[in-house]
């Protein structure tokens, strides 16, 4: 990529944290039964099939009560025709609308996303990155990873420095909001500046975030005999090593159905703090391996689907 004015011109960062609004319960059930059956589908699942057919009604009434992950997920299952509809991206369209009302830094960055495909976003040459550069400062941890990259692939020796620092502010503040991918470039960044301890902050917050790669790179490094350039700022601990590899391991197989770790702490807290007993299982292991949410009643999906003006048997909303 050549330097880019609309980029890099009065280009400063303030780190912003999308705030991610408390979810209804009785909403959110929709989305949890929804998930469970959506994800157990994705192995052998075929576009347009019944299970996912069924579970955009939970989605699409939860995501118009307000809950957003209900929300980005049906925009993704529809983005990719695993749910088919006649008019997908009228659908999506409606629905990053709706998503503005709970995360207007997220549905900024998905109008940037949708730039490059037939999704009825348009802009002029190079106005792109105006989509890029407002999510971002809105807070969007998506827009601030891709933002970070974008600058440094600019080939312009001039202002390498200044690209450099941005995108390791960026980085940072993304990472912080749990982009994985953001701090697996963060590790390898600090890594590569001989600043190991900070390396190591940013792989473990990556390995909670879901990054395989950052589960890698730590269980490399708690094992000397590895021979790895996190080696220098750390204490060999081969238990410590081989519990990031067996996560890492299910990071690696399951990655299709993109699992986090949040309960990271409570099985390999970093150093100082010493080892808990742990059966080798992540909780996203035991709730996918467990058995299904509750099915919502028939009562509950009319009532929310009323509320929302929707057709509680396809989610969509009522003919007038």
């Amino acid at each position: 990529m050549q330097k880019t004015n609309s980029i890099l011109d009065n280009l400063t960062f303030e780190c912003k944290h999308e705030v991610r609004p408390p979810i209804d319960k009785e909403v959110h059930s929709l989305y949890d039964y929804a998930l469970y059956h959506d994800l157990h589908n994705m192995w052998r699942g075929k576009k347009g099939d019944e299970v996912w057919q069924n579970m955009a009604v939970y989605y699409r009434i939860a995501a118009y009560n307000g809950d957003y992950k209900a929300n980005l997920r049906l925009q993704w299952l529809l983005e990719t025709k695993r749910v088919a509809v006649k008019k997908p991206q009228t659908e999506v369209y409606y629905l990053n609308k709706e998503l503005e009302k709970t995360l207007p830094a997220t549905a900024m960055y998905k109008l940037y996303y949708h730039l490059d495909s037939n999704y009825g976003v348009k802009t002029t040459p190079g106005g792109k990155f105006v989509y890029l550069r407002k999510a971002a400062d809105m807070g969007s941890r998506e827009a601030q990873l891709n933002l970070g990259q974008t600058l440094a692939l600019i080939k312009d020796d001039a202002t390498l420095k200044f690209r450099l620092d941005l995108r390791e502010q960026l980085l940072k503040c993304a990472t912080t909001q749990g982009q994985g991918e953001a701090a697996k470039w963060l590790g390898i960044y600090y890594e590569s500046d001989k600043k190991y301890q900070e390396a190591i902050q940013a792989y473990h917050q990556g390995v909670k975030s879901g990054n395989q790669q950052s589960a890698f790179k730590l269980y490399q490094g708690f094992d000397k005999s590895k021979k790895h350039r996190l080696n220098a700022g750390i204490i060999q601990d081969l238990e410590r090593s081989k519990r990031y590899e067996m996560i890492g391991d299910y990071l690696f197989d399951y990655d299709f159905l993109k699992p986090t770790v949040p309960d990271l702490d409570e099985i390999v807290p970093l150093p100082p703090a010493k080892l808990p007993p742990w059966d080798g299982k992540i909780a996203f292991q035991r709730w996918f391996e467990g058995p299904s949410p509750q099915k919502p009643s028939d009562e509950l999906m009319q009532k929310l689907a009323e509320k929302a003006g929707l057709d509680w048997q396809t989610g969509l909303p009522l003919k007038k």
